[in-house]
């Protein structure tokens, strides 16, 4: 594999899992803490529980999994198929940080809607984790990126087709 090629499969797949790894952190740890300040995470899901709220659910477990299989997807095939050419592979990769944000703000709303619920039974401090800033920032990033990466395979493709359009003359 060439360098290149090795350096966007590495750095791609590595992006992608800490980016899971953060959603998770941020969703099912600093979110909570922030919201109901001087409580442990233990005594916020036991009010979660008998409040009936989920807070603390498989899905913003299996959302951030989703992602890391998907990456782990496009290393795969970036090493067993080489046919795949280098800029669809960065565009993989950068298509699923962009895709990060929603997937984050999906798991987001509903912990945070969770956690306004329980108002009645823990107090709420009313605010949030800051450190999502850190994932939407990423994804806007990827997105600007893969606009770039998809004008420069838009780029090369017009200019392959420029010579095999000047060649071709109609006849008269």
């Amino acid at each position: 594999m060439a360098p290149v090629r090795t350096t966007i499969v590495v750095t791609g797949t590595v992006l992608v899992v800490l980016y899971a790894q953060l959603m998770y952190v941020v969703t099912q740890i600093l979110t909570p803490l922030s919201t109901v300040p001087g409580r442990t995470l233990g005594q916020i899901a036991v009010a979660a529980e008998a409040g009936g709220e989920p807070v603390f659910t498989p899905l913003a477990v299996a959302l951030p999994l989703v992602g890391v299989a998907l990456a782990a997807a496009v290393l795969v095939a970036a090493i067993m198929f080489p046919v795949f050419r280098t800029e669809w592979v960065a565009l993989a990769y950068l298509a699923l940080l962009v895709c990060g944000l929603p997937a984050y703000l999906g798991v987001a709303f509903g912990v945070g809607m969770s956690l306004g619920d329980l108002g009645d039974v823990l107090p709420i401090g009313g605010s949030d984790s800051e450190v999502w800033l850190v994932l939407a920032s990423t994804s806007f990033v990827a997105c600007f990126l893969a606009l770039g990466v998809g004008a420069g395979i838009l780029v090369h493709r017009a200019g392959r087709g420029v010579g095999k359009l000047a060649a071709f003359r109609p006849a008269r």
